[in-house]
């Protein structure tokens, strides 16, 4: 015979947890949302609407950690973890293109597995501009952002990576790579 005072108390808790995740899922592909817009309005040197974009991700972000932060099986949930690590990928980029120290973000509880990935994704951000300015004939732009993400290579090299990161690390030395081809190209044809 079933205790079912204990199952209903199990799928309660069940049910509390299925209605939040659905919630962390809608709101936390909301601020992944805001963080691409960013980015994109970077890449269009539209600092405003970045800042803009930033501000209302990271908003959602905290929204979700004050409501449901507590609870580790929530908050390790791929849909919000995404959206962290897209936030912190924005946000880098912004201190980048900002001339700012890229540095850790205050207000947010981010992991550090999401700054990692953040900062991988980071090197393609700076490439992309880098081409775009190679293009615009901003040639005095190129070498600087190439130490960046020579940097983040460099810092990235002394961990011990695995799986994902690890993934990530991988797709930040390919950047590196075409990072020095368009620096050679550029080379030989100016």
């Amino acid at each position: 015979m079933l205790d079912k005072k204990f199952w209903e108390k199990v799928f309660a808790e069940q049910g509390e947890f299925d209605t939040s995740r659905r919630k962390i899922i809608a709101e936390s592909a909301a601020a992944l949302h805001s963080s691409k817009l960013a980015i994109f309005a970077l890449h269009r040197d539209d600092l405003v609407e970045a800042k803009a974009k930033i501000d209302e991700a990271k908003k959602g972000l905290q929204s979700l950690d004050e409501r449901f932060g507590k609870d580790f099986r929530l908050r390790m949930e791929g849909s919000w973890k995404a959206a962290v690590e897209e936030f912190s990928e924005a946000k880098l980029f912004y201190d980048f293109c900002t001339g700012e120290k890229i540095t850790g973000i205050k207000d947010l509880n981010v992991e550090a597995d999401e700054y990692i990935g953040g900062m991988s994704d980071l090197t393609g951000e700076i490439l992309r501009k880098m081409i775009i300015w190679a293009t615009q004939k901003k040639d005095e732009q190129l070498k600087p952002a190439a130490e960046v993400i020579g940097d983040v290579v460099h810092e990235l090299m002394q961990q011990n990576l695995g799986g994902y990161l690890r993934t990530k690390f991988d797709q930040a030395k390919k950047n590196q790579h075409k990072c020095e081809e368009v620096l050679y190209d550029i080379s030989l044809r100016r």
